[in-house]
């Protein structure tokens, strides 16, 4: 009897990673942040796990965990990730779709970046994270980890992290492609800032993914598109765009085939100084006014614009070459990407070679479908372009 339960055991265990070496090779991903604490927004924003649908999604990543006081990688909120199952219930998606890659990212803005820097400043420090993160993945059944360092020498960073970065991401590498996981990183758009943080070349030799994130590249104090593709013909500045972006890190080491177009499902607002002059360009008070789901001045969900833009008279416009569109009513002004202009991204990811896009973050799409005739419009969008539906 104990043999027939061992052989059992053995047979559900391969069965379990058959179905993942069996699944098909997706020649275009679609990388879904979550955000956990979307779950304390307030009704019809508040989003639940199972509002999630992995069908337009190829790899899920849960956003996010933190560095602890020992230096080592812990849940940045105990209730929801382990009390009421955030983690489990995530990683268990794969029961129904075996076939969707689950991530759970570590830092984020609001984690800073001084802590990480000291994390990676010694082999000791570096070693006593990666055997600690294995585990963690192991124990909650992720796929894979994605380190979201903002940014390596900067935010409190030194000019050693450039170095010692990739260092943790050897180490890193070499632990997880030992049990199959998958590591990935989200790493920044502005020229100034990957020639400070990152050795290109060296940080994509030990990542499966390289995520570019293609978002808050605005302006403080004038009004701008966040999200450029690429500038305007009218442009004549040096303002950083994606494409730039993209090409830095393929000129510079990185496989196309490894770099993720991230795509904003939310937009950067502002106040403007004079309603009279709503351009790109004009002076502002400060940040737009805060949403009514989300409540951060300056930072509206997508599902919170395009409520408004069917509320109040907002006029439009489209920047085709930015692949961005701004909206304004009264003093109020919004730079941000509907389905017209993901489809324009996700076009240019698939003729560019990349793996794909990335969505930061799905849960505020406009998932309901309140707005739009279909859950999910900006998803959607970037599935049919990339020909996944």
């Amino acid at each position: 009897m104990l043999k027939i339960l061992a052989v059992l055991a053995i047979f559900v265990g391969f069965s379990h990673f058959s179905l993942a070496d069996n699944c098909p090779v997706e020649k275009n991903v679609v990388v879904c942040y979550y955000s956990s604490w979307a779950v304390y927004r307030k009704a019809p924003a508040t989003f639940r796990m199972e509002f999630i649908n992995p069908k337009y999604c190829t790899h899920l990543v849960y956003t996010f965990a933190g560095l602890n006081l020992d230096g080592v990688m812990d849940t940045l909120d105990y209730h929801n990730d382990i009390t009421n199952g955030g983690y489990k219930a995530f990683t268990g998606i794969k029961e129904k779709y075996p076939c969707v890659k689950t991530l759970l990212a570590i830092g984020g803005w609001n984690e800073g970046s001084e802590k990480y820097s000291l994390m990676v400043e010694t082999e000791e420090s570096r070693e006593y994270f990666v055997s600690r993160v294995m585990r963690y993945l192991v124990h909650f059944g992720f796929d894979g980890l994605d380190i979201d360092w903002e940014y390596p020498a900067h935010r409190g960073g030194i000019p050693a992290d450039k170095e010692n970065f990739v260092k943790l991401l050897e180490m890193l590498k070499e632990r997880l492609k030992a049990r199959k996981r998958l590591l990935t990183a989200a790493l920044a758009a502005p020229i100034g800032i990957i020639s400070d943080a990152y050795d290109i070349a060296e940080v994509c030799k030990h990542l499966d993914l390289v995520m570019i994130m293609g978002y808050d590249m605005n302006d403080a104090n004038k009004t701008s598109a966040h999200s450029p593709l690429k500038r305007e013909s009218t442009e004549h500045t040096n303002r950083p765009t994606v494409d730039a972006a993209v090409q830095i890190y393929a000129q510079n080491g990185c496989d196309k085939k490894q770099l993720v177009l991230g795509i904003p499902a939310y937009g950067k607002s502002y106040t403007l100084a004079d309603k009279t002059k709503n351009g790109i360009g004009a002076n502002t008070k400060g940040p737009g006014k805060a949403g009514p789901y989300l409540m951060e001045p300056g930072f509206l969900g997508y599902n919170e614009i395009c409520e408004s833009l069917v509320q109040a008279p907002w006029t439009t416009v489209h920047l085709k070459n930015n692949a961005v569109k701004y909206s304004y009513n009264e003093d109020q002004w919004v730079s941000y990407d509907d389905a017209e202009t993901v489809t324009v991204k996700a076009q240019y990811a698939k003729a560019e070679g990349l793996a794909g896009v990335m969505i930061w973050t799905i849960d505020t799409d406009d998932f309901h479908g309140d707005c739009n005739k279909q859950a999910y419009p900006l998803l959607f969008a970037a599935n049919k372009a990339l020909g996944r539906l």
